[in-house]
């Protein structure tokens, strides 16, 4: 079923559809800012006027009885302040704990940090903390080697860690990587600074609500249009934030993405279940691939009939898909093969013969790859250019949402 880009069952959006484009037919809590501390991003947030400073409160003097302390006293109650953070020689700085055990010990020990020893140290946690996953600790970390708190300043490691906090679901850490870019011009000094800001805000924007923008997002991971990566996994997410927004065809991508394995485990109930919430969001598309899954019991007890009506009705609604199985399906309902292998080589000898809906089921067949065959964009984009060229106005149709950006 069509969902990502060209060269997956792509398709771009069509009359009807989602106003983005997208790309063919085709993840993963919630949207929440994490719960755990980011209160420096916090502040940087809320001020107007000036730099954060990232320098941890002076410690508390040393409480002491009533009859006062000597040297050796003052010296073992202070060290009771100390967090005792830095590891051995040798020791890892998060030594062998999770990332967001590591994050929780270095935020806990920094506002008891005694000296730049111990303010560096919270800096190596925080650091190996992002890099074992933690989102949180990925925004603090950034923010320290930016602005050179306990690290020597380095813009472009910082960055990269603030973009991959936002990234990862803190929306305070693009609006700090945002802030850090436009001070002083820096966009323009900082290595890739206006992809960066772009990434940023876009991000932002998806994080707080704007569902077409992790649409958009995921769209772009999944194709690798810069300044984006290829990133299978990460188109995942974004569309499954953009779903969690009510975006149709963010939700239709992300059923994609789980029938046929793409950046997440296959799952095909599960791809089932995001079909229909796209079709129920009234995205026709959802709908189409839905009937897909019902006509041949992939993910769902097989249900032809229902199959038939969401053809039918994602057609009504302006999905070239649905409109093509809706005419396959009544094809075979007439005599035509329905075993897929028959079915191929019946509608190829048609399409040979110069049959221009025949070379639309073929496009359409070789688009679903189903029972045994693998989606092959190739073959499905020969047959529907061989149907356009022979006039047929749905393999056009087809064509021209395949296109890609």
């Amino acid at each position: 079923m069509p969902g990502e880009a060209a060269g997956e069952r792509g398709r771009e959006s069509r009359p009807g559809a989602d106003r983005l484009t997208y790309p063919s037919r085709a993840l993963v809590p919630r949207i929440l800012a994490p719960a755990l501390s980011f209160t420096l991003l916090a502040t940087l947030a809320a001020c107007e006027r000036g730099p954060v400073s990232f320098a941890p409160s002076a410690p508390l003097a040393p409480t002491c009885p009533l009859e006062g302390c000597d040297g050796a006293r003052v010296a073992r109650i202070a060290a009771e302040h100390a967090p005792g953070v830095c590891p051995s020689a040798g020791e890892a700085p998060c030594a062998g704990g999770s990332g967001a055990e590591c994050a929780a010990r270095a935020m806990a020990a920094w506002g008891d940090a005694q000296d730049d020893r111990e303010v560096a140290c919270v800096g190596r946690m925080l650091t190996e903390a992002c890099t074992l996953g933690d989102a949180p600790a990925c925004g603090n970390a950034g923010r320290m080697w930016l602005d050179g708190r306990g690290v020597a300043p380095d813009a472009e490691r910082g960055l990269a860690m603030v973009l991959r906090a936002c990234e990862g679901g803190v929306a305070l850490a693009c609006v700090a990587g945002l802030r850090w870019l436009s001070e002083d011009r820096r966009e323009q000094s900082a290595k890739d600074g206006p992809a960066l800001h772009k990434r940023l805000e876009v991000e932002h924007a998806c994080l707080t609500g704007a569902a077409d923008q992790c649409m958009q997002l995921g769209q772009d991971f999944y194709a690798g249009r810069p300044p984006y990566p290829r990133d299978l996994a990460r188109s995942a997410v974004e569309y499954q934030r953009g779903c969690d927004w009510g975006s149709g065809l963010a939700c239709s991508n992300l059923g994609d993405a789980y029938e046929y394995g793409n950046g997440v485990p296959r799952e095909l109930s599960r791809a089932a279940a995001l079909y229909e919430r796209a079709c129920r969001l009234g995205m026709a598309l959802g709908c189409s691939n839905l009937g897909h899954l019902l006509k041949h019991g992939e993910g769902v007890p097989r249900d032809v009939a229902r199959a038939r009506v969401l053809f039918h009705d994602a057609c009504a609604g302006g999905d070239v898909y649905g409109c093509l199985h809706a005419a396959l399906l009544a094809a075979e309902e007439r005599g035509a093969p329905r075993d897929p292998q028959r079915s191929v080589e019946h509608w190829q000898h048609a399409c040979d013969a110069r049959d221009a809906r025949a070379c639309t089921f073929v496009g359409v067949i070789f688009e679903d790859g189903p029972d045994g065959y693998a989606r092959d964009e190739a073959r499905s984009l020969k047959a529907m250019s061989r149907a356009c060229d022979l006039g047929n106005r749905d393999g056009c149709t087809w064509l021209k949402f395949h296109a890609g950006p």
